[in-house]
């Protein structure tokens, strides 16, 4: 609205800016505003010029973002920052450090040195396309929306829109689309994803034919039967386990961060219990065969060559990396037990091995989804459900019944 001020007019304009016309044709025109506690001015030959660079002060004025005039730097540190979590929620050192790389290998060289007012969506897309892969260009795209979301609540980004991203193929061939079952859930595990009883032990085989055989054997029984993830694997020490009861207590794994081996939480921070038979399916006695690994490395603890007590330390006593178990062990036992190809390709990999236990669970020992759920880790009975239950067979047993 306009004012007069010593016989001038003044247009007052509804974020706090004051505008103050030419004084005479030709003259200039100019604007008063107060942004983090400073007065600030800005002035143009023409009303419309004037109201040009006017656009952005309002942006920031109407948003509340007092950050916007910060480099994209500040954006990416800001999103790193511990500080911005609280502190029941901190991010994991593994995450906190993947997000450090993505930043400082895709995001940082794109919008580091742009003012934050001004990262359009077309440089948040030229920073995910520069993910080599489709699955690098996922994890960005989640990493771009985490930052956006923190950037607007921060301060520095009003446009939720800049999330709105994923990765192109470009001049890459485009992975083939995937095809599912109609009616299955996302999650859905297909039984042919699964290694039956028979296709373990021939792994379990596989690794018993290694330098340390007797122990690698163990560790693929462990790791099927008792849904262990590779990295709980690793970290899995005499302490955590009850051999009278059968029961592991699955409270660490080990995680590289940055190239060195650290200990920490289980997936989902979530401590659990998991149970091992007595015997597998195809009946390689586990339970014997722990207790009597824990016998030996008490041995082991007092000849010092494992000191950290560790099921399955590597050969100099300490935690495996996975580069290495996978080169050194896995990579041979793979070709013996006809799980991959001289290239690499095949069904399976460790981690199948963890669907091993959840499949022979339910349907073998026939324990309660809720009781799997529990065991196996998983957020909710839910995703144990949608995992491995499914529902095309329920659909085609009552579609069955119906027409018969």
């Amino acid at each position: 609205m306009p004012d007069q001020t010593l016989g001038r007019v003044v247009v007052e304009l509804e974020c706090g800016v004051s505008v103050y016309p030419a004084r005479e044709p030709g003259g200039r025109w100019r604007a008063v505003w107060y942004e983090g506690g400073a007065r600030r001015q800005c002035e143009a030959a023409s009303e419309g010029r004037l109201a040009a660079k006017l656009e952005k002060v309002t942006e920031r004025l109407m948003a509340d973002a007092p950050n916007l005039e910060r480099p994209g730097a500040d954006l990416i540190a800001w999103y790193l920052s511990p500080a911005r979590h609280p502190a029941s929620k901190p991010w994991s050192a593994k995450h906190a450090d993947t997000q450090r790389r993505l930043c400082a290998r895709f995001i940082a060289p794109v919008i580091a040195t742009i003012t934050c007012q001004d990262i359009k969506v077309a440089d948040m897309q030229r920073a995910v396309n520069a993910a080599p892969t489709a699955g690098e260009g996922a994890r960005l795209h989640r990493c771009l929306s985490a930052m956006v979301a923190a950037g607007i609540s921060g301060g520095y980004l009003t446009n939720p829109r800049l999330r709105e991203v994923h990765w192109q193929a470009g001049e890459r061939p485009a992975p083939a689309p995937q095809v599912t079952m109609q009616g299955e859930a996302a999650q859905y595990v297909d039984p042919s994803e699964i290694p039956a009883a028979a296709d373990v032990a021939r792994l379990g085989q596989a690794m018993a034919a290694g330098r340390r055989g007797d122990l690698h054997e163990l560790m693929a029984y462990t790791a099927a039967y008792t849904g262990l993830r590779q990295g709980e694997l690793f970290a899995l020490t005499t302490g955590q386990i009850d051999p009278a009861a059968r029961v592991i207590d699955v409270d660490r794994k080990v995680i590289e961060v940055s190239g060195k081996l650290l200990t920490g939480a289980p997936k989902g921070r979530k401590r659990r219990k998991t149970i091992y038979p007595a015997r597998t399916p195809q009946g390689y006695p586990l339970a014997e065969k722990i207790a009597v690994r824990i016998g030996a490395i008490h041995a082991e603890r007092e000849a010092g060559v494992n000191p950290l007590g560790l099921m399955f330390p590597s050969p100099r006593g300490t935690y495996w990396r996975s580069s290495n178990f996978d080169r050194r062990v896995l990579a041979t036992a793979y070709l013996a037990a006809d799980w991959r190809d001289t290239d690499g390709n095949g069904k399976w990999t460790w981690h199948s091995l963890r669907h091993v236990l959840c499949s022979t669970a339910l349907f073998t020992w026939k324990l309660a989804p809720t009781d799997v759920s529990a065991m196996a880790g998983h957020a909710n009975v839910r995703t144990t459900l949608d995992k491995y239950i499914g529902t095309t067979a329920g659909v085609l047993d009552r579609a069955r019944t119906a027409t018969a």
